[in-house]
């Protein structure tokens, strides 16, 4: 819910070039993982996924997703399971590795920016307000399905 104080174009160019920023720093950070593998196994650690379903969730194209899914088979981290019912489903599942590789990334990432942020007057509001911005991805995300009719 935005407080109702608005900001200027060049506020937002400004926030635009920190998050551009922000993803040349993950993309440099060594972690095994290319970041399109590392939002889908972070989607997948919460539990099984079927593969049509991770382009939608992970705002990537279907190409994108078969990629990291094949890089990510290869390497042991996922694993595809044929759904019973329906064979043309292929559902998608985290293995041990791949739990090993996201714990291993996720160390990476906050070794890089745990000091930054920590090192903030108030690191607190900016990860309320990186969460506030995650639930303002997530509603415009719901609001396209919605219109798209594909609830």
């Amino acid at each position: 819910m935005g407080t109702g104080v608005a900001v200027t174009d060049e506020e937002l160019v400004r926030a635009v070039e920190i998050f551009a920023r922000i993803g040349r720093m993950l993309e440099r950070i060594d972690t095994g993982l290319t970041l399109p593998q590392y939002r889908m196994l972070k989607l997948l650690a919460a539990g099984t996924e079927r593969s049509t379903a991770i382009a939608s969730r992970l705002a990537v194209s279907k190409p994108t997703v078969s990629a990291a899914v094949d890089a990510l088979v290869d390497h042991g981290h996922l694993r595809r399971n044929a759904d019973t019912g329906d064979k043309r489903v292929t559902w998608l599942e985290i293995t041990a590795s791949g739990s090993a590789a996201l714990a291993a990334a996720d160390e990476a990432f906050v070794g890089r920016f745990g000091p930054l942020i920590q090192s903030l007057p108030a690191p607190d509001r900016l990860l309320a307000g990186l969460t506030e911005l995650d639930g303002a991805f997530d509603d415009a995300r719901e609001r396209r399905l919605r219109e798209r009719g594909r609830d």
